[in-house]
This record gives C-alpha cells, structure tokens and sequence, in this order.
C-alpha cells in the first residue's frame, strides 16, 4: 500500500498531467509555440502604441484613441470573420492574418525611423492591426477545438491562454527595453520579428482537426445563420452581453497605464513595460484558475463572480499608493481577467452545434469590439479628472453592473 506522501505525489501527477492534457497532440503543441511567439509581438504592441501615441500628444484622450482604434474593427469583422472561420481552413486563415500584421508592423517601423509617423498614420496603422488580429483571434480559438475536440475544450483555451500571456509578459519587458534604449521604430521592427517567427513555426501544422465542421454554406447563408443563430440562441447574445461589459469597463483598464506610468508612478517606458509584463503574469496564474473551471457546474455564476472582482481590481489600483502596489493590484486585475475570458471562450464555443464555432467566437469578437467604447470613455476620463479617478469609476460601474446582471439576466446564472 503507498505510504500517504506516495499517494500525494500521485495525485499531483496526475493534476499536472489533466492540466497539460492537450500537448498530447502534435498540432496543438506546434499552435502553442506560434501563439507564444505572436504574443511576444502583441505584448510589444501594447507598450509601444500606448507609450509613443502619449509622448507624441501628451494626451490622454488620445491613448484612449489609439486602443480603441485597435479594437474598433472588431466590431464590424466579427462578424465576417466568424463567418470566414466556419466556410475554409483555419489554418489558412491564421497565417494569412499573421502575414498581415508583420507587414503593418514593418510599415510602422520605417515610418517612425524616417520621422514619418503622424498621429494619424499611427491611429490608421493600428486599425489595420486590429482588423488582422481580429481574423486571427477567430481562427485560432476555433481551431483549439478543431484539434482537441468539445471534451477538451476547457484544458486547451487555458493552456492557449497561458501562451498568450507568457508570450506577453516577454513582449512587454522587450518592448520597455528596446524604447528605452533605441527608441519605437526599432521596436516595431522587434514586434514584426516576433510575428514571423510564430507564422514560420505554423507550417508544422498537419491536420485540419478531428472537430472541424465538414459541410460549409456559401458566405451569405452563414451570415444570414449567424443572425439567426444570435435570436434563436439566448445563452449566445447573452454571453455576448456580458463579453461587451468586460471589455468597456474591465480590459479597458489597460489605456490608464501608460499615463499612470508617465505621470503618476514617473517610471518611464521601462516601468510600462514591467507593468505591462506584471499584466500577463497576472494572466498567467489566472490560467491555473481557469484550469479548475470545468469542475465547476455553475459556470455562468462563476463568470459573475470573476466579473465583479475583476471591478474590485480596478478600484483598489486606483488607489495605490506607488509602484510596488501598484504591480501587485495590475496582477489581480489580470488574473480575473483571464478567468473571465476563458469562461466566455469555453461557453460561447459550448453553446452552439460544432458547424457554428466560428461564428460564436465572431460573437466573442463583436463582443470586444464594444471596446472602443469603455478606451474612449477612461482615456477621456483619465484627461478630464484623474487616471485613479477614471479606474475607480470603471472599477465601481463593472462590480455593481456584474451584480445586476446576474438579477435582471438570471440566465447568465443558470448556464
């Protein structure tokens, strides 16, 4: 009989090996990496168009701007592109919205050497990124599932999410460092390097995926199914719902820090990127609470729950008292975060017949294309009375709008 420590260790093993489940497939091993690699360039992304669009106007109405330009297409292709994901290979799709982002990067790094950025060729340049990410995102979660089918679902979103945020927290601190010390043109050209890499490792890619849907409709009748799908489905344009009020009033968050950064904190480029990387490692570990999900019934409670002290986050940032404090409550934020979006992927993606996948995470994309709306509103905020004042008002509306949902959408609770 195993002595209690052996019977320990045999349990964690076999916690660890539930965790790792999905890297038993060759092509979701391979997605891991890609992701990783192309999160080191969307982790750059984030210090560097918050950072220099700031220098440049001083303005926190316009980093408010620039994020929400960046997730302004979200809106409109959301739609298209789980429509697209649904009707070709998503492996196609991946490494053609890749291809477009490493080039819109390289563009914006000659631009800014050259001294031949404007605020308006920036606020252009990142619309563009935000129209490939968005393709991107819609594939690469739906093919999660092509691979390791709805029985690992909630094991896969978690460990893609995990390489997201690793990939983001070295993104962050490479893009603070290369700043600092070369300045934003040569980081744009570091950012594009990092989506190459994740676009070359995707040609190891073999397999379409055992789940993918194996009849198509033209693009039109998906379209038409796709609307059709938002009436008919309630859990659907619910889950939608509550994935458009953690985007305005939770993610949205991520605006104040480069004035925080700058104005408040004073730690320049480099402390945005810590607390940029402190944003992902708050990611990370929200991954291991992702993980446990699935032995949670009340899955839709749970996403109220994370919801509302993903809210409480915001407020006691808001309140920090320096630097150190403020790294701590920026990894709290984040890792209610993650929770919150892995449980929208899981259940969004569980919600619907495998043949409509793409479309429930285009639904996720509309959701988050409501994100313009929370940038503008805080960076304006933010430039009208104070970035504490403008988390703490966001952090207030997102705790109580978490707990009126769960009353007036009872739903939300049942799912």
């Amino acid at each position: 009989m195993d002595s209690p420590r052996e019977q320990h260790l045999k349990v964690s093993r076999s916690r660890i090996g539930q965790f790792l489940a999905a890297f038993r497939y060759s092509d979701f091993r391979v997605l891991w990496i890609s992701t990783m690699s192309n999160q080191l360039g969307q982790g750059m992304q984030q210090v560097l168009l918050g950072w220099l669009v700031f220098e440049i106007t001083d303005s926190g109405a316009m980093v408010g701007a620039v994020f929400a330009a960046r997730s302004a297409p979200n809106l409109v292709v959301g739609f298209l592109a789980g429509s697209v994901t649904d009707r070709m290979d998503r492996r196609l799709l991946i490494r053609v919205s890749i291809l477009g982002m490493t080039l819109v990067a390289g563009s914006m790094g000659i631009l800014a050497i050259t001294g031949n950025l404007p605020v308006w060729g920036l606020l252009l340049a990142t619309v563009a990124l935000g129209a490939f990410q968005a393709f991107y995102m819609t594939a690469r979660q739906a093919y999660v599932l092509d691979i390791v089918g709805s029985d690992g679902a909630l094991n896969g979103i978690a460990l893609i999410s995990m390489a997201q945020r690793v990939g983001g927290i070295f993104g962050a601190l490479l893009a603070g460092g290369v700043i600092q010390r070369w300045g934003p043109g040569q980081a744009f050209f570091v950012m594009g390097a990092g989506y190459i890499a994740g676009l070359l490792v995707l040609f190891w890619l073999r397999r379409a995926g055992a789940s993918v849907p194996r009849e198509r409709e033209a693009l039109w009748q998906n379209l038409v199914s796709y609307f059709n799908a938002l009436r008919s489905n309630r859990a659907l344009a619910v889950l939608m719902v509550t994935t458009a009020a953690a985007e305005v009033f939770g993610f949205s968050h991520q605006v104040v820090l480069p004035i925080l950064a700058k104005e408040v904190l004073s730690v320049g480029p480099a402390g945005l990127g810590l607390l940029t990387a402190f944003r992902f490692f708050g990611g990370a570990l929200g991954v291991f609470a992702g993980a446990a999900m699935g032995l949670v019934k009340r899955q839709g409670l749970l996403l109220l729950t994370f919801m509302a002290l993903f809210g409480a986050g915001e407020i006691l940032l808001s309140q920090s008292p320096n630097f150190w404090s403020a790294l701590v409550f920026v990894t709290l934020i984040n890792i209610m975060a993650t929770g919150t979006d892995i449980l929208h992927h899981t259940l969004l993606q569980l919600s619907v017949p495998n043949d409509q996948r793409g479309r429930a995470m285009g639904a996720w994309i509309v959701g988050i294309g409501m994100a313009p709306m929370g940038q503008l509103e805080i960076g304006y905020l933010a430039g009208l009375t104070s970035s504490r004042i403008a988390l703490l008002t966001n952090g207030l509306v997102l705790a109580i709008g978490a707990l009126v949902l769960g009353i007036v959408m009872p739903r939300i609770r049942r799912l």
